[in-house]
């Protein structure tokens, strides 16, 4: 691999008639600098960057190295992430490398370890940051901020998810002790970690994940499960410090995705997900929905123009995320009926990708395709799921109007 910088000793310097040079040994190899006394000082040119003391090699905050400048930051991240260390701070600021692996860093008895701690007394960690913020409310009485930043694949879906795991279980032990004479609902339901009981409404929110992710995620050349929106996830905490409410806003979404993909890319989850619930016979209806051929057999996401360009993803099995996410819409009050509804309309989406049109002139206009799986079939199933008039449907498909 290139890099962009490398370490180095110096070896010899001299200024002469106001230029300024300087020879380099790094790792056998040979590298010299020269510039003005009037570049430098225009800094046109800069000196080359001093490396940190062996004894800050592998320091938890950026902030404190000797020197702070590029190389001696990704040096350090370097050093770290060789010693399986995925978090380092810089300040208020949590750095976050992706290993693109499972790690052990998010168990019960790790999140429980940072509850009640202070940033700093244990490693960097996403559940520091939550803490932190947590604390911050509940000392200062003031709302906090947590924003998860980073480029495609660098890990925040997965960090959001922590996150908001961190705030529904982390205090559990304490509140479950509290006095029972508030008014606030009490029901309460099992920990998704395995650690005591959370409340309806914390279940609730932590369900969001799988159903935003279904709906909104895809893989790209970069991440198997890009976040193809912006969100923005408003959590309420009672006068108890119980989480009572969240509002989530989500934005930006790329439509586009859904009629195209590039290459090795994938349409969102759910309608693999579908596909594949249907090919497993979880998916009552799938010959109505038209996912199954007349003879039972399943189409594949090679049968539909919004799916083919790309398949499965290693290692993942749709049709029990398929399962996750219906059971997740029931936790959220999404019933079976509802369900069916929505499956309905995105297996309409499938039919409607199918549609072919042709004859297309100024003269004679357009019109639907021929009676088969690309034409009038595939239009026909795709008004009768969406519940609409096919005359205009047709119409509007194959007429313009200014």
């Amino acid at each position: 691999d290139e890099l962009a910088w490398v370490q180095a000793v110096l070896k010899e310097k001299s200024v002469a008639s106001n230029i300024v040079r300087m020879v380099f040994d790094g790792d056998g190899a040979e590298y010299r600098f020269e510039a003005t006394m009037d570049e430098l000082v225009r800094r046109v040119k800069t000196l080359p960057p001093l490396c940190n003391p062996p004894v800050l090699e592998g320091i938890d905050d950026l902030t404190n190295l000797s020197h702070l400048n590029e190389p001696a930051v990704l040096h350090n991240l370097q050093v770290r992430y060789g010693m399986h260390n995925i978090y380092t701070y810089s300040g208020i600021v949590l750095v976050a490398l992706n290993p693109f692996a499972h790690v052990p860093l998010y168990s019960q008895d790790t999140l429980e370890a940072y509850a009640g701690r202070m940033r700093g007394e244990l490693e960097p960690h996403l559940f520091a940051i939550s803490e932190d913020a947590f604390q911050g409310m509940v000392r200062d009485k003031r709302n906090q901020t947590i924003i998860v930043s980073g480029e495609s694949g660098a890990g925040k879906t997965m960090s959001a998810k922590h996150i908001m795991r961190y705030f529904a279980s982390a205090h559990e032990g304490n509140n479950n002790g509290s006095s029972s004479s508030s008014s606030e609902p009490s029901a309460e339901a099992s920990s998704p970690a395995g650690g005591g009981v959370i409340s309806r409404v914390e279940e609730m929110i932590l369900a969001t994940n799988p159903v935003l992710e279904s709906f909104g995620n895809a893989k790209t050349t970069r991440n198997d499960n890009s976040s193809r929106f912006g969100k923005f996830l408003e959590i309420r905490f009672s006068e108890r410090h119980t989480i009572e409410a969240a509002f989530i806003r989500t934005y930006l979404l790329e439509r586009s995705r859904l009629v195209y993909q590039p290459a090795t890319e994938r349409n969102y989850h759910v309608f693999y997900q579908l596909l594949q619930a249907a090919a497993a016979g979880d998916l009552a209806d799938a010959v109505g929905l038209g996912l199954a051929r007349d003879d039972g057999t399943a189409r594949t996401w090679r049968d539909f123009a919004f799916t083919a360009q790309s398949g499965e993803i290693p290692g993942v099995d749709d049709a029990v995320e398929f399962r996750t996410t219906c059971e997740a819409l029931a936790t959220i009050g999404v019933g079976r009926a509802q369900q069916a509804q929505i499956h309905g309309v995105l297996a309409a989406l499938l039919h409607v990708g199918n549609i072919s049109i042709s004859g297309a002139s100024e003269r004679v206009g357009a019109a639907i395709g021929g009676d088969d799986v690309g034409g009038e079939a595939a239009c026909q199933r795709a008004v009768e799921l969406l519940q609409i008039d096919g005359a205009l449907f047709r119409k509007w498909l194959t007429k313009r109007q200014i």
